[in-house]
């Protein structure tokens, strides 16, 4: 009976053995492409967190079968023009998963970390087609295996934008890739050298729509007060690396000068500045419940409005701010069904801002010609 329950022991043993080498991770080496139909390709998105396109804190991701590509950082001297239409972009940070579901594996997952990417694109203004070519490699964690990747692709992307008509991403599909694994080092894989992150992450200084330092693109006065100048309107201000909003009338707000002219108090303003425009490296900077002030004059006859509007605060992270905005035209009306004005709005006005870690005590200077 001993002799039975040893023998029974053994082959349960000699079983667990085979089976654990059966059920050992293979990586299978050599090149995959998308063009053999070694695999497929869904999709890559680019988020434009740094505020467009090309533009440093974007992230890149990309997604096949067996494979992800995430977390990859545009490094901070963005898209490089090389002086044929095209742009050099280096991605930093990325992390390249490959799993079972590719033909690389039978089962588990290969991981790599910290990957640096270099992208060669070009943008055709005319057809809107985008082409770029991807590459990056080096060796997965705590493994004997080398890779490198290559993806390609031309065409159109999808590009979303929020309310305010900025992008919020760009997305194609159908991409190709080829992937090559090896276990000796890939010859061909880039050398990346990614760029420090710029020291400091507000650049103080003045920055004006006269210099072409920055766009606007639309002020906008709700009349949810029921008129021009009536309590309750709102006011909200867009341009590159801007916006302005919530800034409300109260009661007793507008006060009239005799002479046709018109003092307005609005309350409750927020700003925030991203890195779409010149004063930030990545981020945002925000002012809540701010006090602006607008100057303004209308002439009934020609329909022409010309306002001086200024705020002055600090930012919530300790900076401070102030800013002059100014325009002169006729305003864009629109009135409901009943003849009730809803809104007014104006195009291409100016701003000069100042940002100091200092507080600013100065006026902030009106006027292009000035300059």
């Amino acid at each position: 009976m001993k002799k039975i329950l040893v023998i029974m022991l053994g082959l349960m043993l000699l079983s667990v053995g085979v089976s654990a080498k059966k059920d050992k991770t293979v990586v299978n080496l050599g090149t995959y492409s998308t063009e053999d139909g070694d695999f497929q390709t869904k999709f890559w998105k680019e988020m434009f967190k740094g505020g467009g396109p090309g533009r440093p804190g974007n992230t890149l991701q990309a997604l096949g079968d067996g494979f992800i590509f995430k977390k990859a950082v545009i490094d901070a001297t963005g898209a490089v023009p090389n002086g044929d239409g095209s742009y050099t972009t280096t991605y930093v940070g990325g992390e390249l998963i490959l799993n079972s579901s590719g033909p690389w594996l039978n089962k588990k997952k290969l991981k790599a970390t910290n990957v640096a990417a270099v992208n060669v694109s070009q943008l055709n203004a005319g057809t809107g087609v985008l082409t770029f070519e991807i590459v990056f490699g080096g060796q997965f964690d705590d493994s004997e295996v080398y890779y490198m990747v290559m993806a390609y692709f031309s065409g159109i992307p999808q590009i979303k934008e929020d309310e305010y008509g900025n992008p919020v991403f760009q997305r194609g599909y159908d991409f190709d890739a080829v992937i090559v694994l090896d276990d000796e080092p890939i010859s061909e894989v880039p050398v990346i050298v990614p760029q420090p992150e710029p020291v400091g992450k507000v650049n103080f200084g003045e920055y004006s729509t006269c210099e072409a330092d920055f766009n606007t693109k639309f002020w906008k006065e709700m009349f949810k007060g029921g008129g021009p100048g009536q309590a309750g309107n709102v006011l909200k201000a867009l341009g590159d690396g801007f916006i302005f909003k919530q800034a409300e009338i109260p009661e007793g707000g507008v006060v009239p000068d005799g002479m046709g002219g018109y003092t307005t108090n609005y309350a409750g303003g927020v700003l925030v500045l991203n890195s779409s425009g010149p004063w930030l490296n990545k981020g945002k900077l925000k002012a809540v419940d701010i006090i602006a002030v607008n100057q303004s004059t209308f002439d009934p006859v020609t329909m022409t409005l010309d306002f001086v509007l200024t705020i002055s605060g600090r930012f919530l992270s300790g900076e401070y701010f102030r800013l002059a905005a100014w325009w002169d035209g006729v305003p864009e009306m629109r009135g409901d069904r009943g003849g009730q004005p809803v809104f007014q709005r104006g195009h291409d006005f100016d701003v000069r801002i100042v940002i100091d870690d200092e507080e600013i005590t100065d006026d902030v200077a009106v006027g292009c010609a000035l300059f």
